[in-house]
């Protein structure tokens, strides 16, 4: 779906691109060449032959540069600027963190404190205001913390400080921006830049280790990280202002084009794979193996769900084992995906190839059985007034977004929740085109779709509303778990899609003590 941006954004966008283009730093080195090292993934490139018998050359998949906490802390800085870097073979100026296209994952464990330091180095320009979310993270929305309505303005900083709580989920996460526009008339709906910013290379992976500590027998399994972006580059080298979604665009793994992973036949290994791009679906499937998930969005399941195709919408993350098979070389796709007849329509690509060679490796098993995972309908009967409808909408253009036919306001509450309660909110869909819903600081269960009860295996932060048909909304009915106490304060849900976010689908949910 096209997102033609604002006039008057478009025009002061332009016009402080053009003078930052000029003026603008250029990074020398490797791609990896900070304080966090690690060797050049672009300079690290096999050559094989394809299927014509042509000589091709492919880089080598590697894992992010990684930062983990020692000793419960683990304090860090993350430093926006321009850059201009390569990226799928051009140059292309960027918005990014530490100079990198992909920064460092962030590794804590339950019970440890990030100590984060934002720099944002971008000249004085309003529209480059950006604030950072630990997308998924059940900490506190205070300020000081995992807080979106705080903006770091241009040529300014801040320190965060936030505490993982003893018993968080383990699992994979992210970090991104959610910058906010500068208002004039507190009244008017309130425009965001984080499609942009995204687009330009700012989000990274984030990880609350311990996922696998319930299976001793799983230990030294090689672990794979796939960050999966995508990103469109303009003929002057340039994120475009106005992105289309349903445009050419370049899907990579890491930071890589098609990158060759390694397996051996029989060998088990655990991936972990976030979409961390703005906009885009995948769809993905392995030749000729198996996914034998066990997390979605950072939450371990009650048991191994066993596919051969997995749907992310954009910011979802999967966790799950690969067994490799027998010798040969397979790839991994993304699959032709449409997203409803308003939507986008995305042609099937190629994301890695993974080769199976060497000796065979047996030695380690799929667990049989997963820790158990509280049902929340076992929880406590849902009391009355804690049943909410959550309506997403468009305009007949697609260029303006609805939630309970309101745009957002950052200086309007649109839903006031006491602590203590899990809440059964209807989330619906009265658009011809898919939509994301995500709540911030905590997760949900989903327990019906399209009318269908849904089998319980576990929470989630993410799920893709089904589009409407004919005149019947999709519908998904979730419970949400507003019991924790760590999460009072004001936060947000919206679609994830970083159009429709960035132009109003989005509303702030307001936690309060009884």
């Amino acid at each position: 779906m096209k997102n033609p941006r604002q006039a008057v954004l478009h025009n002061v966008q332009l016009l402080f691109l053009l003078i930052f283009f000029v003026a603008g730093s250029s990074s020398a080195g490797s791609e990896f060449e900070n304080r966090h090292h690690n060797r050049d993934r672009h300079h690290d490139r096999d050559r094989h032959h394809n299927g014509d018998g042509d000589q091709i050359t492919q880089p080598k998949f590697v894992n992010p540069p990684q930062e983990s906490s020692i000793g419960g802390i683990l304090d860090t800085e993350l430093v926006v600027n321009r850059h201009e870097k390569v990226v799928a073979g051009r140059r292309v100026l960027l918005r990014s963190y530490n100079g990198l296209y992909i920064p460092q994952t962030l590794r804590v464990n339950p019970g440890d404190t990030l100590y984060l330091r934002l720099i944002n180095k971008l000249s004085d320009d309003l529209l480059e205001h950006t604030n950072l979310h630990t997308h998924g993270w059940n900490v506190s929305p205070q300020p000081g913390s995992d807080d979106i309505f705080m903006q770091v303005p241009a040529d300014g900083q801040f320190n965060y400080s936030i505490s993982v709580p003893d018993n968080h989920p383990q699992g994979l996460y992210w970090y991104h921006p959610h910058g906010h526009l500068p208002q004039l008339n507190p009244d008017a709906p309130t425009r965001g830049n984080t499609e942009f910013q995204i687009m330009s290379g700012m989000s990274g992976g984030l990880i609350v280790d311990g996922i696998l500590d319930p299976f001793p027998e799983l230990k030294g399994i090689q672990e794979q990280i796939l960050l999966l972006k995508d990103i469109q580059i303009t003929d002057e080298g340039t994120i475009p202002l106005q992105i289309d979604s349903n445009a050419g665009t370049t899907r990579m793994v890491n930071g890589l084009v098609n990158p060759r992973m390694k397996i051996r036949p029989g060998e088990l290994q655990f991936w972990r794979v976030g979409n961390i791009g703005p906009d885009i679906y995948y769809k993905l499937t392995l030749d000729r193996h198996e996914f034998f998930q066990i997390a979605r969005d950072g939450n371990r399941q009650n048991r191994i769900w066993r596919r051969e195709e997995i749907l992310l919408p954009p910011s979802s993350r999967v966790e799950f084992f690969v067994r490799g098979e027998k010798p040969g070389i397979y790839t991994l796709r993304t699959q032709a995906l449409t997203t409803g007849p308003a939507g986008d329509q995305y042609p099937e690509a190629t994301l890695a190839t993974l080769v199976s060679s060497g000796h065979p490796d047996h030695t380690m098993r799929i667990p049989r059985n997963l820790p158990p995972v509280e049902d929340f309908r076992d929880a406590q009967p849902i009391p009355p007034g804690k049943r909410r409808s959550f309506v997403f909408s468009e305009d007949n253009d697609g260029n303006s977004f609805f939630v309970n036919e309101k745009q957002f306001n950052i200086n309007r509450v649109d839903f006031t929740v006491p602590v203590g309660f899990i809440e059964e909110w209807t989330i619906q869909n009265v658009t011809k085109e898919f939509h994301v819903f995500h709540i911030h600081q905590t997760d949900f269960q989903v327990v019906e779709i399209n009318g269908v009860q849904q089998e319980f295996i576990g929470h989630q932060d993410t799920v893709n509303i089904p589009f409407q048909t004919g005149d019947v909304p999709g519908e998904v009915k979730v419970l949400i778990d507003f019991r924790d106490p760590i999460i009072v304060g004001k936060f947000v849900a919206h679609c994830h899609i970083g159009a429709h976010e960035d132009n109003g689908m989005m509303a702030v949910v307001e936690v309060i003590n009884n």
